[in-house]
Order: structure tokens, then sequence, then C-alpha cells
């Protein structure tokens, strides 16, 4: 089991842009928003600590039989929980016009943002350890609130500062997924 806190992230200004005029449904956004958007990542960049905590756990002493995508030559998984903390979602609450020119839907297209680039960054470490056993991984695949209990007897979210209650995850800006890990196929001597 491993866990990472306060790992640093960048907030892709442009893709939350792009999710707001979609949210919106403008067809175009003016210059003052935009750099009301620029402000805001920066402002709230500040108020996201992410965190993740994540395990390997080998095919034949997984608990769980949660085997969506499940890839035919699979041997391992790797299971994790990512949050960025509910600094993020106290702060909208407390300051909710704080940002308003830019919409309701701001605080919360950030916050997929930063959950989006944590979830890159924990693959890109399970990446690493993959192909130090001579494997790769699939893509994420986020695991229902049903397989959630067995998965938090083998890791224990509390340690990030997560809970599970009532079939839902705390803080509220968080998720679980999986990876798969696949042995690289071995190259022939011809």
């Amino acid at each position: 089991m491993r866990k990472v806190r306060n790992f640093n992230i960048n907030l892709r200004t442009k893709e939350i842009l792009r999710s707001i005029k979609r949210l919106n449904a403008e067809t175009e956004i003016d210059a003052a928003v935009e750099i009301e958007v620029q402000r805001a990542c920066r402002y709230y960049l500040s108020f996201i600590s992410p965190s993740v905590i994540y395990d390997v756990l080998k095919k034949d002493l997984s608990d769980f039989a949660y085997e969506k995508d499940a890839p035919a030559k699979w041997i391992a998984r790797s299971v994790f929980f990512v949050s960025i903390g509910d600094q993020l979602q106290k702060e909208g609450e407390e300051n909710p016009s704080l940002f308003s020119r830019c919409g309701e839907n701001l605080l919360s297209t950030i916050a997929v943002d930063a959950l989006d680039q944590s979830k890159s960054f924990v693959c890109r470490l399970i990446a690493k350890e993959a192909e130090l056993e001579d494997c790769s991984i699939t893509r994420a695949i986020e695991i229902p609130a049903e397989f959630y209990p067995p998965i938090i007897e083998k890791i224990p979210i509390d340690k990030i500062e997560m809970a599970f209650e009532n079939g839902v995850l705390f803080p509220k800006y968080s998720f679980c997924a999986m990876v798969y890990w696949m042995p690289n196929k071995k190259k022939s001597n011809k």
C-alpha cells in the first residue's frame, strides 16, 4: 500500500474554459470571463490538497469480483482512491459569489479537472511500478460504490481523510478506480 499527499497538480485553464462554455451553452466566452477563470484557477489551487492511496492486488488474491473491461491476460490490478480534500468545497460554500461572472459551474469544473489531474498522476506512478515488473497497465476504470467495502478492508482510506458512508465517498470530490497489469510480450530471438 502506498500513500501520496499534497502532490503538485496544474489546473488546465483552457480545458476548464471549454467545459464552462459547454455547460453554460455559450458559443463564445469573452475576454473578461477568460481572465476571471484564470484568476479563479490560481486562487482555488491553494485550496486543493490532492491525496491518493493505492495498492496492487494480485489476481489470485483479489477478494472482490468486479472485472469490467478486464484484459484476457491480466496478472494484477492496482486499486486507488483519489481525493482533492474538502477545502475547495468549503471555500466555495463560504464565498459563493467570489467569481460570479464565470457562472455557477466554475467550482465543480475546477474540482473535476483537479481530480482528473490527480488520477493522471497516480496512473503515471503505477505505470512506472508496472514497468519495473515488465508489465503495462490499462486505462483507469471507475469502480462502482457497491464494491468499495471489501476494497476498503484492504486499503484504509481514512489515512487520506476519506470516508465511505451510506454508499457515498467523502469528501465530495473523490473517487475510486483501478488499472489492470498485463505482462509485456516477450520479443522472440529470430
